[in-house]
């Protein structure tokens, strides 16, 4: 899909030349050049609550594949390209995009999408006059509000003098973090137009990542989120064991993830979708949200899980995590996005 801002932006940033300006040269989005993917250590194990008596291993059966209710798909892309730096402060490209991906007798198509582009840079540290003049060329320009809470300035002092706090890496990273956000809104929005619509929709809607984006989805019975990720532990060691020698097929007992905040209280659980006989441990694992109203449908749900593992997701490097029709959803958002041609003005 061709980008509206990009273009402008090419014209402004030739119609004015400015020595303030180094152009960043950049071949790829942050994402997948691994800015994005820096995981950050914690000594803190989430406190989760067991919904079940103990953790341990269940089989959750099967079911045929006419037994599936799911028939919505949402997932999200984001693109954050980092287009020059303006007197040191990082200027990024945000695209972020959603979808929601219908299936009708075993066919994909398109149930919503949404798309935002803008450009994002922290207002704090950078030139007012810039920032105005490209205000005038109506872009759509985000604030990063980039203030580092950890640093030994106080917000006061940072205000009074902001060069003082700026650092171009850490604005870097609260661009990246600030698009995520923006990506996860959009996600939400298109969850509220669904449920909004659900009377229409006689199945499910399974989103990719937590459902607790939307405290409607947290309530609703007819939504699942399905987790690649690991990077949140829940339980000490003991318990991890009995879940990383979940066999294909098993699930873990149940547990609410965030039992001391009422509001985003579900019922979770991991599910094996495939042996991980000499594989990584995390290899098929993935972990499950649903409504707590659903505590004695867990094993109904695996079962249609575990029904969508065919097709595989290849050539994804998640494959062995990720269902066929999030991976649908994904390719149908990389066709939509612009291409790397639309930045080769860049250098």
């Amino acid at each position: 899909m061709p980008s509206s801002l990009l273009p402008n932006l090419q014209k402004y940033l030739r119609d004015r030349p400015s020595s303030d300006r180094r152009m960043s040269r950049a071949t790829a989005p942050e994402e997948q050049r691994g800015f994005d993917q820096v995981i950050k250590p914690s000594n803190k194990i989430p406190k989760a609550e067991l919904l079940e008596s103990e953790m341990k291993a269940h089989d959750v059966g099967q079911c045929a594949i006419a037994d599936n209710q799911f028939s919505h798909f949402l997932d999200g892309i984001q693109r954050s390209w980092l287009l020059y730096h303006h007197r040191y402060v990082p200027v990024y490209y945000g695209y972020v995009a959603g979808v929601i991906r219908e299936r009708k007798q075993a066919v994909m198509s398109t149930s919503s999408h949404q798309v935002k582009e803008a450009l994002y840079l922290p207002f704090r540290y950078f030139d007012p006059d810039e920032r105005e003049k490209l205000k005038s060329t109506n872009l759509d320009i985000i604030d990063t509000e980039a203030i580092d809470e950890g640093d030994s300035l106080s917000q006061d002092q940072a205000d009074e003098d902001p060069q003082a706090t700026m650092q171009p890496m850490l604005l870097r990273g609260v661009a990246v973090e600030a698009v995520t956000n923006q990506r996860a809104n959009l996600e939400k929005e298109l969850t509220k137009e669904w449920l909004r619509n659900k009377a229409k929709h006689p199945g499910w809607l399974v989103m990719d990542g937590s459902i607790k984006i939307s405290k409607n989805a947290i309530a609703e019975p007819r939504a699942v989120g399905i987790i690649k990720s690991h990077n949140t532990q829940f339980f000490n060691l003991e318990d991890q064991a009995t879940i990383f020698e979940l066999k294909a097929g098993q699930r873990s007992s149940t547990f609410n993830p965030y039992p001391d905040n009422p509001k985003q209280s579900l019922c979770s659980w991991y599910l094996r979708l495939r042996e991980a006989n000499n594989e990584d441990m995390y290899f098929g694992l993935v972990r499950v949200e649903v409504s707590l109203k659903h505590q004695n449908r867990v094993n109904e749900i695996s079962q249609w899980i575990m029904t969508e593992r065919r097709p595989l997701s290849l050539p994804d490097s998640r494959w062995d995590r990720m269902i066929y029709p999030i991976r649908d959803c994904e390719q149908y958002l990389r066709s939509k996005e612009p291409s790397k041609a639309s930045f080769g003005w860049l250098g």
